[in-house]
């Protein structure tokens, strides 16, 4: 008979053992869900370290060419013929035309033949000389200088032929010129020598006016040899001097920009040459206009009356920055007759009347003028009054307000207002002075944003 198992079976309950484990998990996933919504929820505030930098601007223009030219008219009638190049330099009695009466001379000229092995080196040299200047400069962007090469080759050639021939005919022109029919003519001048004119070579920076700006003025003719022409007709002009002038019409906001440029770099559009011309805006009439004075390259373009020009402008350096980090604020604007110094301190400060006695304060101090200084309401109140040193006058805190232009800096953890001068800007950054009283230095942090912070947040 088997024994019977003991049923009395006495059953202990476990001890609850403490998990850390899991308590620190359920405190980090605590600490990342406040800090995740603290993100979501809190301004995203971002920082930008100051740089130095440098920013230009430039403007295009169509602007009118002065220079001082004078043109002379033919004395007789008959057939010209010029012994020197379109815009070529001339001194004083330098042969550069004669006139054939009778046509005699003339025809005998182009009726003989130039051999070009008979050429002297000085002649050949000038030749070579056309072709390597061409090659050098020549672009796909200046195709155009293509004809005037063409003009001034085939102008070389014919004075080279002409040259050759007189000295064939030494005999026939000496009998000509004594009998009247032929005349060899000398520049009056020393300049440059041209064979184009437009109608407008008497206008100068005296007299000209808002027509002279009409290019449906301009009535280019280009001269040539070989052709008849009467007594009293336009046959040159000389340019002198190395100076002219391109004008044109400003407006304010053109003045504005253009106002404190002394010189400015000058970018020509018909073969991107540049060069500097002395700046100066001038009134006319009703009318404000831009004169630049240059000294250089009148020969490069001096059988053009408008040009196309782009100016570089405001080419400043400093302290760059965002544009979106600048922001204003609002400052009392306190006489510096009412600061003083007190409390055993050099620092500058203000005598507040209380009703409970008047307080010593030193305000900070974001700007100041010649007889103010510009605090905030930091330690002020709008409506509170403050005494004149040795005096019974007093002033009330927000008798006169003034907005400035600043940026917030963080160097310190929390946003302070930062005063700026801008020199220059574009539509992403402003260049500011770095020498502006309590303004911000090289690698200051500021706020990026400047809208998003007020004084004193915490960043």
């Amino acid at each position: 008979m088997k024994k019977k198992k003991n049923q009395n079976i006495v059953k202990f309950q476990k001890d609850y053992k403490f998990n850390i484990g899991i308590v620190i998990i359920v405190i980090i996933f605590i600490y990342v869900l406040f800090h995740l919504f603290s993100y979501i929820t809190d301004k995203n505030i971002k920082v930008y370290e100051v740089k130095e930098g440098t920013i230009s601007a430039s403007l295009k223009k169509d602007a009118l060419a002065l220079r001082d030219e004078e043109v002379f008219n033919s004395g007789t009638n008959g057939i010209i013929k010029y012994f020197k190049q379109d815009a070529s330099r001339v001194g004083v009695k330098t042969v550069i035309y004669s006139i054939d009466k009778s046509g005699e001379i003339t025809n005998k000229i182009n009726s003989m033949n130039t051999d070009i092995g008979k050429l002297s080196p000085s002649m050949l040299n000038g030749i070579y000389n056309e072709f390597g200047a061409f090659s050098e400069s020549y672009s796909d962007s200046n195709f155009f200088r293509t004809g005037i090469f063409k003009n001034n080759l085939n102008t070389e050639l014919d004075q080279i032929h002409t040259a050759n021939a007189l000295g064939s005919l030494q005999g026939e022109i000496d009998n000509a010129t004594k009998n009247g029919t032929y005349e060899l003519n000398y520049s009056p001048k020393a300049g440059l020598f041209m064979l184009t004119i437009d109608g407008l070579e008497g206008t100068n920076l005296d007299n000209f006016d808002k027509e002279s700006f009409d290019v449906n003025r301009v009535n280019k003719v280009g001269l040539r040899s070989n052709v008849n022409v009467n007594s009293g007709d336009p046959i040159y002009k000389i340019i002198y001097g190395d100076k002219w002038n391109l004008l044109f019409p400003v407006n304010d906001d053109e003045k504005k920009l253009l106002g404190d440029e002394d010189y400015i770099n000058v970018r020509f559009n018909l073969d991107d040459f540049m060069t500097y011309a002395e700046a100066k805006i001038i009134h006319q009439g009703t009318e404000d206009y831009m004169n630049l004075a240059f000294d250089d390259s009148i020969e490069r373009y001096a059988d053009n009356r408008f040009l196309t020009i782009e100016m570089q402008l405001n080419n400043k350096s400093g302290l760059k920055i965002p544009n979106s980090a600048i922001t204003t604020k609002e400052f009392f604007v306190i006489p510096k007759n009412y600061f003083m110094k007190g409390n055993d301190s050099s620092s500058e400060g203000i005598m507040v009347k209380r009703s409970g006695g008047n307080e010593f304060i030193s305000p900070t101090i974001f700007y100041e003028t010649n007889d103010a200084y510009y605090i905030d309401s930091e330690k002020v109140d709008a409506k509170d009054y403050i005494l004149k040193p040795n005096s019974n006058e007093e002033y009330r805190v927000d008798t006169k307000t003034d907005e400035l232009e600043g940026v917030y800096s963080v160097n310190k953890g929390y946003a302070v207002f930062k005063q700026i001068k801008v020199l220059n800007q574009n539509k992403e950054y402003s260049i500011v002075d770095k020498n502006t009283s309590y303004g911000i230095a090289l690698y200051d942090r500021i706020v990026l944003d400047g809208s998003q912070v007020e004084e004193n947040d915490m960043i």
